[in-house]
């Protein structure tokens, strides 16, 4: 019994040792191949998966037919300062901007999940509102398996929450 006690011990912690390596060395971001996303239209004719494998952010008159969606905030701001600071606060959110500028109102983004390092996509539009606000667009998906188990909803809420608290700081008054 003992011995079986320590060869498991021993397993373990190769196993554990092994996953530190491929996990902290960036070996997952390589052989987890996030491949090109094909080209999407954001709107309410999106073509979306049958398995829960993404979530969206968008006006309620563009949305599709989905329970898989929020409402997108109405920024008090113009569509290239909203463009902007999505861009500031995708870098807490594990992204990485690949298509778009700040001046592009249109941005594709690689997130990552924490852990073991599963590549998603992420396409954002900014559209212009009636009074001068803007709105946004956003389509967040995982590239493998068969359920996101939250995250895709967890990454775009937080982003959101974070894209209308800074710009709600770069509108408030200096003192």
């Amino acid at each position: 019994m003992k011995r079986v006690a320590i060869v498991l011990a021993w397993l373990l912690f190769v196993g554990g040792l092994t996953f530190a390596v491929i996990r902290f060395s960036g070996l997952l971001d390589s052989m987890l191949m996030a491949d090109e996303p094909a080209d999407i239209s954001l709107g309410p004719d999106i073509d979306l998966p049958q398995s829960p494998t993404y979530f969206l952010v968008c006006p309620p008159d563009a949305c599709p037919s989905t329970d898989r969606n929020v409402p997108s905030p109405v920024f008090d701001a113009s569509p290239d300062t909203v463009a902007t600071a999505l861009q500031a606060t995708a870098g807490a959110q594990g992204m990485k901007l690949v298509e778009g500028n700040g001046l592009a109102l249109e941005l594709r983004f690689l997130a990552r999940t924490p852990v073991f390092r599963f590549p998603d996509w992420v396409d954002v539009k900014v559209i212009p509102g009636e009074n001068g606000g803007s709105r946004v667009f956003a389509y967040s998906r995982s590239v493998y398996g068969s359920d996101d188990f939250g995250q895709n909803e967890k990454r775009l809420k937080s982003w959101m929450s974070a894209t209308v608290a800074l710009i709600g700081q770069q509108a408030a008054p200096k003192n």
